[in-house]
């Protein structure tokens, strides 16, 4: 049976073991390869003994001295090269002949400072390098080797170029890695945006479409109940009001429901309602026992679809809220088109005044919010003359201007 893989074994304590073992036992084979062959080197080679000093254990000792520091390589790069190259300079200094390997082991240290360690660490093992070259060619005994040193210049300038180029590539990868890590956190915030924005759009919906209905449906039932015994008949229209409110509501629900459960939210958003079903919104509105006059003023123009539903909404949750906390009151609906701009005020005249919070504060948040997004002005509170009212203006020529609100309060409407 397999068992489960661990999610978390990547950033387990064994995990992070097994990365730091693997460079770790490749170095310490790597040092006990340059030993192995550096002592076989000593052991097996002849010495012209009027050059060079006769090999002995102190040369041994320095071989492995310029081999075994390369098991530091994974922890301090920089100083296992300084080590070896020290061992392979004092070799030449004390007589002996040169034994090739601790130039290898040299070499290799050298291109794990350019490669991986820092870049100050990297300038200084370079000079340890060029150093170490000059005292090993010019520091010993007999004539220089001109051909030697610059075949030595050479393999270790490759090296050391090979060394820079990895570490060019790995700081670029890191700050691809960085840039796409960066572009993806973009990318989620956003999308996070995008989701609240989404639910915000769907709240302030429900809101004003369902919440209007419901409204309506309250007070027709409490109207229904008071004169059910009395005047059956005006209970019964009551009743129909009700249910025509209700389906209605019901219909509202299951186009957002339709919405969430499809991809294509806007053409759910904007097909259904606007302003052409004003004239239905104040029949329902005045079938809930709201005395409502609806006067338009100018020539209609046909609005694009966002603003045509909001501008739809902004009237439907005034009344909303007028049928809430006004009272026993009446309104009155004026829209008034212009070259540039709409106007759309909704007064009463009842108690004046609506909650700072509750469904009405949010309410007339929703509709500054509408107001607002099309670069519109927004006024809202009691009129001086007794009542409530609601003005909004929105630009039908610059959508995309900033947005204000005027904060002074419009002309009342006086009552037809």
């Amino acid at each position: 049976m397999v068992e489960p893989r661990d999610t978390r074994e990547s950033g387990s304590p064994r995990a992070v073991a097994l990365r730091l073992v693997q460079p770790t036992l490749l170095v310490s084979l790597l040092a006990l390869g340059f030993a192995l062959v550096g002592l076989l080197s000593v052991l097996l080679r002849a010495v012209d003994t009027s050059v060079y000093r006769e090999d002995d254990a102190w040369l041994l000792v320095l071989v492995l001295v310029a081999s075994l520091p390369i098991v530091a390589l994974a922890r301090w790069p920089l100083l296992a090269l300084t080590v070896v190259m020290g061992a392979v300079c004092v070799e030449v200094l004390a007589g002996y002949e040169l034994v090739g390997v601790g130039f290898w082991a040299a070499g290799a240290a050298m291109f794990v400072v350019a490669a991986f360690d820092s870049g100050r660490n990297a300038v200084l093992g370079a000079f340890v390098a060029v150093a170490g070259l000059l005292i090993v060619y010019f520091g010993g005994r007999g004539d220089v080797n001109w051909e030697g040193f610059l075949a030595s210049w050479a393999a270790y300038s490759f090296t050391y170029t090979l060394g820079i180029m990895v570490r060019v590539y790995r700081s670029t990868a890191v700050r691809a890695e960085s840039r796409a890590a960066l572009f993806a956190a973009d990318h989620e915030a956003r999308a996070r945006e995008a989701v609240a924005n989404e639910r915000a759009r769907l709240a302030r919906e429900l809101h004003d479409s369902v919440g209007h209905a419901l409204n309506v449906v309250v007070l027709q039932a409490g109207g229904a109940q008071r004169i059910l015994a009395t005047k059956p008949e005006r209970a019964g229209e009551a009743l129909e009001a009700i249910e025509t409110a209700g389906r209605q509501a019901l219909a509202d629900i299951e186009r957002v429901l339709g919405i969430l459960r499809e991809r294509g939210d806007e053409d759910g958003f904007d097909a259904q309602p606007g302003f052409a079903q004003l004239d239905v919104l104040v029949g329902r509105v005045r079938a809930a026992g709201l005395p409502v006059e609806l006067r338009v003023e100018g020539e209609p123009r046909a609005l694009a679809p966002s603003m045509d539903l909001s501008a739809y909404r902004i009237v439907q949750e005034a009344l909303t809220n007028t049928i809430k906390h006004a009272g026993r009151a009446r309104a009155w609906i004026a829209i008034r088109w212009a070259d540039d701009h709409l106007d759309i005020e909704v007064v009463d005249d009842g108690r004046g005044g609506a909650p700072a919070s509750g469904d009405g504060g949010r309410g007339l948040v929703g509709i500054r919010e509408r107001v607002l997004l099309f670069g519109g002005q927004f006024t809202v509170g009691p009129r001086p003359e007794g009542g409530f009212g609601v003005w909004a203006r929105l630009p039908l020529d610059a959508p995309g201007r900033p947005s204000g609100a005027d904060e002074s309060t419009p002309a009342p409407l006086t009552p037809a």
